[in-house]
């Protein structure tokens, strides 16, 4: 999975608190050290670790 950004202030076509996709890696790099995006941070809990395991033992049977 491919990291995801939130802005922080408006930029471009995204407006604060949306998560900003389709940008160039330069411009990202950018972007973080102006402070304007912030790396969003996925957390898995163990539920969704539960259910993972589940789909995939559903798609074992298959």
């Amino acid at each position: 999975m491919s990291k995801q950004y939130k802005a922080l202030k408006p930029i471009g076509r995204w407006e604060k608190g949306q998560i900003i996709g389709d940008l160039p890696e330069l411009q990202i790099k950018q972007l973080l050290k102006d402070h304007f995006i912030e790396e969003v941070q996925i957390v898995v809990t163990k539920q969704a670790k539960q259910i993972k395991q589940n789909i995939g033992e559903t798609k074992d049977v298959e």
